[in-house]
């Protein structure tokens, strides 16, 4: 099965629509892909740089979820209670995900899993399991970063990023008895280095990661989270498209060094 959440929900879309692993790299860099690769993507619009706002919100971006966070703060992720009190973002999300309208007509059989947050209530949503939308819909509400993307409204309910309430809703596969679950946590590092200010996000998203686990008792998970060198090369900020080839050059060569320490220690 897979579980996508935010820029996670474009892998887990582009996974399921059978385009070929040693593609994504190459997609990315601009070099030729697979027969099979193109076939898949078709007339699909290659990546785009985000399209700026188009105006600025001040006001809260749930008013409701606002006093709902100050009557009960221990009841959200602190992301969530985040997101409630940011402005609403006002770039359109869509402009993007809604690529993978082109490659689904039904949501797939295989067990898929995107993850959002609904605004209004700062509850997460799991679409493929509890709701039911289009691909590139739950996709669009999954990316929906707060205060950056605009909100993404799905049979009237507002819904942003999923990484608000958890970068890897890692819990979610808790009790289903798994083998084997690998983790993607680009936003989490694999040490914590005091005088580095850039790892004090990363050091929580880590924490979170832990504890998390913790709920797959007697599950292997390999977790890929990026180590120093590969905090350096992917910077602070990871919107800006110039670093995109480099970085996903980077991370090939440095996840395919975890896979082979993790299976030849086997």
């Amino acid at each position: 099965m897979i579980v996508g959440t935010s820029a996670g929900s474009t892998a887990a879309a582009l996974m399921r629509s059978g385009f070929p692993a040693t593609d994504y790299v190459a997609r990315v860099t601009g070099k030729p892909m697979s027969a099979e690769g193109r076939a898949i993507l078709g007339g699909m619009p290659a990546l785009a740089d985000p399209v700026e706002s188009v105006g600025r919100q001040r006001r809260p971006a749930s008013p409701q979820l606002v006093r709902a966070v100050v009557r009960r703060p221990w009841r959200y992720p602190p992301g969530v209670a985040l997101s409630a009190f940011l402005p609403e973002g006002t770039r359109p999300v869509d402009a993007g995900a809604q690529r993978f309208a082109t490659l689904f007509d039904r949501w797939p059989e295989r067990p898929t899993w995107i993850v959002a947050v609904e605004l209004d209530t700062g509850q997460r949503v799991v679409f493929g399991r509890d709701a039911h939308t289009t691909v590139a819909e739950a996709v669009s509400a999954s990316c929906a970063v707060p205060g950056y993307f605009a909100p993404v409204t799905i049979e009237g309910r507002k819904y942003i990023d999923g990484g608000a309430h958890s970068m890897v809703s890692l819990d979610l596969l808790g009790d289903l008895d798994l083998d084997l679950v690998i983790v993607s946590a680009p936003l989490s590092t694999t040490d914590w280095v005091a005088r580095d200010p850039g790892n004090v996000p990363r050091a929580a998203m880590r924490a979170q990661l832990r504890s998390e686990a913790r709920t797959l008792r007697g599950t292997r998970i390999i977790t890929v989270a990026p180590d120093a060198r590969m905090r350096r090369i992917m910077g602070t900020n990871s919107m800006v498209a110039a670093k995109r080839a480099p970085v996903a050059q980077a991370a090939l060569e440095y996840a395919s060094g975890v896979f082979a320490r993790h299976f030849t220690a086997r």
